[in-house]
């Protein structure tokens, strides 16, 4: 197994072999979201055959639920969505293809016996994999079916390929383990840099089912980290509702390195008002179980909450609203989700940091890898009415219009109400939305990210991004980058606003263009920045080192290569100072550690108060207490 160069923490051991009895039941309700899938496969397929532009492309329904998962009334429903797509595109490629697929759904429920089930199955993805290739031919890997004792078995073992064994001396896996072992298999195929064979497509979409079922509350957590100490500092948040990731985000190690796999709806259709229907909403539970069995510890997933639903008046509804968004949240945390994205509307400034500290402080998640962000639109007026405001502005509220004022008080907003990620959104009552730089532009996203960044905030973008925007935003530090709607990522009809085919292809160009970006002077200088910011929050960074941090801000802004340049040789230790590959909050106490006889944390403090802290610090890095550790960490932060 390929090991990634991001910290994760799993909860339970992994499990590397392993097997399970397939039911008929289960394998029936299997088929049926495997077909829903290949549905949405099908869409992408003749989007290639017929050669479709954003200018050329067209839908002309919605995307919808599946209203009931019944098998026969699903089979059905499935038999119009095939012929629907067949009729609308009228692709001489699959229509064979399609009849095949709805003759077998018609015959689906009449098929009592696991094993002709499973095998009529395999069949037809032999046949669809003809069509649109998708999996390996190869008939080896490390899932297999096996019959024994009379009835069938799902068998996988990932450190053998011919997995034939007679003895069948494996373990017999509960739903849990087997999801797990589903998700270091989807890895594993993934580091490979193969198509699954048709065995190991059944294993995930068998798991999938089981994640129906209680969710994926195992999951391995893939922080964020520490900002300036990741890899690849600017995460590339590739956005979807779901089955353009398992069709497509999730194929590649090359789509996924510099990738934060994020989930949530952007299809708004006809109607653009904001106070209406929200841009981005939240996507569904299943889905965002069987991403993140997908994505496993290969990089972080993050989910869209969207803004609290209040019934009446803030105070009337609050208890209500406020446990609301607790639950989604807690849900989407067990699922080992790195962040959730709560969008702060609708709310006074007092009223917003009210909801966000209560939300803060009954979430159910690990608070020092799963973040909270607090997500502004840019042009949604704040009504700032805290009592300091109110005090300077004749007893009476403020509202704040300017885009700017907005996004710099979401940093307040955002750190006052204990949230650790601050994201700033461009979208208005039109769709595609305006690009968020060309609203914002390089120098005002440049502060925005410095002043969150230096009071330890994370930071993201989203709204209109093309590819000629990556390289300005990049070249900020920016913790994230949304990208996932039609202008990038997605198909879309220009005349309904409904979208389709997810453009997987599109992915490793932007990562290559942001690698660029940040390989270039003032991509370095961004990301020695955002390091000196992390450090001063921290309180690790070195006196002598702090001085040129708001020089190197300075020469950022006007993009002034030969000043960056010097910084960056000068500041070369800062520069060589290692990725956090530990705990983020370990990684913290350590540079603390190691700059103890200069770090600004200890600037007033006397020796021996010092010395008492530096020891704590290694006694909890030792003993991995974590809980302890935010603690110590907190207080000297508030000392500094």
């Amino acid at each position: 197994m390929i090991e990634n160069d991001r910290y994760y923490r799993r909860y339970v051991k992994d499990v590397e072999s392993g097997y399970i009895f397939l039911q008929t039941g289960l394998v029936k309700k299997t088929i049926l979201d495997s077909l829903f899938e290949i549905s949405y496969r099908l869409a992408i397929q003749i989007a290639k055959d017929k050669k479709f532009t954003d200018q050329t492309f067209f839908k002309d329904t919605p995307y919808t639920p599946i209203f009931d998962k019944t098998p026969l009334k699903y089979a059905s429903r499935l038999i119009k969505q095939f012929n629907h797509i067949q009729d609308l595109y009228q692709d001489n490629h699959t229509a064979k293809l399609v009849s095949d697929i709805t003759q077998f759904l018609k015959k689906l429920n009449n098929i009592p016996d696991v094993q002709e089930l499973t095998h009529s199955y395999l069949s037809l993805l032999k046949k669809t994999n003809y069509v649109m290739p998708f999996l390996s031919s190869n008939k080896t890997g490390y899932a297999n079916l096996i019959n024994k004792y009379d009835r069938l078995l799902l068998l996988v073992d990932l450190r053998n390929t011919q997995q034939n064994n007679p003895t069948l001396n494996y373990p017999e896996l509960d739903n849990a383990k087997f999801i797990n072992l589903a998700s270091l298999l989807d890895m594993e195929v993934r580091h490979e840099n193969r198509n699954p064979t048709l065995q190991e497509y059944l294993t995930r979409q068998i798991a999938f089912e089981l994640i129906n079922i209680r969710g994926y509350n195992e999951a391995p957590i893939v922080p964020w980290g520490n900002s300036g100490f990741r890899k690849i500092q600017t995460q590339a948040s590739i956005t979807d509702p779901g089955l353009g990731h398992l069709t497509g985000t999730i194929r590649k190690m090359d789509y996924i390195n510099g990738t934060n796999v994020h989930i949530g709806y952007l299809e708004r259709g006809e109607e653009n008002d904001r106070e209406i229907v929200e841009p981005y909403r939240l996507p569904d539970m299943a889905t965002i179980g069987k991403v993140k069995m997908s994505v496993g510890k290969d990089t972080s997933v993050s989910s869209y909450v969207g803004r609290p639903m209040f019934e009446d008046t803030f105070d009337n509804s609050f208890i209500k609203s406020v446990h609301t968004t607790i639950a989604v949240c807690s849900g989407i945390f067990m699922n080992g989700l790195s962040e959730c994205k709560v969008a702060i509307e609708r709310m006074t400034v007092s009223q917003a940091i009210k909801f966000m500290r209560t939300v803060s402080a009954n979430v159910v998640r690990d608070e020092s890898l799963q973040v909270l962000a607090a997500a502004f639109c840019i042009n949604y007026p704040l009504i700032d009415d805290r009592e300091t405001t109110l005090k300077t502005n004749n007893g009476k509220p403020k509202k704040i219009t300017d885009r700017m004022e907005i996004a710099k008080l979401g940093i307040e907003i955002a750190k006052q109400g204990n949230f650790d990620k601050v994201t700033f959104d461009g979208t208005a009552n039109w769709y595609p939305s305006d690009p968020i730089m060309e609203q914002l532009g390089y120098k005002n996203s440049l502060e925005l990210v410095h002043k969150a960044h230096e009071v330890g905030l994370l930071t993201y973008f989203s709204a209109g991004f093309r590819f000629k925007h990556l390289t300005d935003i990049v070249q900020t530090g920016t913790d994230g980058i949304g990208l996932g709607g039609a202008q990038i990522l997605r198909f879309m009809d220009s005349k309904n606003g409904f979208q389709d085919p997810f453009k997987q292809e599109n992915v490793k160009k932007i990562l290559d263009i942001n690698k660029t970006a940040a390989n270039s002077v003032i991509g370095q200088g961004a990301i020695l920045l955002t390091r000196l910011d992390r450090m001063y929050f921290e309180g690790s960074l070195p006196e002598w080192a702090n001085g040129q941090r708001n020089t190197l801000y300075k020469a950022l802004l006007n993009k002034d290569e030969e000043t960056t340049n010097n910084i960056l040789d000068s500041l070369q230790e800062i520069m060589q100072l290692p990725i956090d590959l530990v705990h983020p909050l370990v990684a913290w106490g350590q540079r603390i550690i190691s700059n103890q006889d200069d770090a600004i944390a200890f600037t007033t403090m006397k020796k021996e108060e010092k010395e008492h802290y530096i020891n704590l610090l290694k006694r909890h890095i030792k003993h991995h207490d974590y809980n302890e550790l935010n603690s110590v960490l907190k207080e000297i932060h508030s000392n500094k």
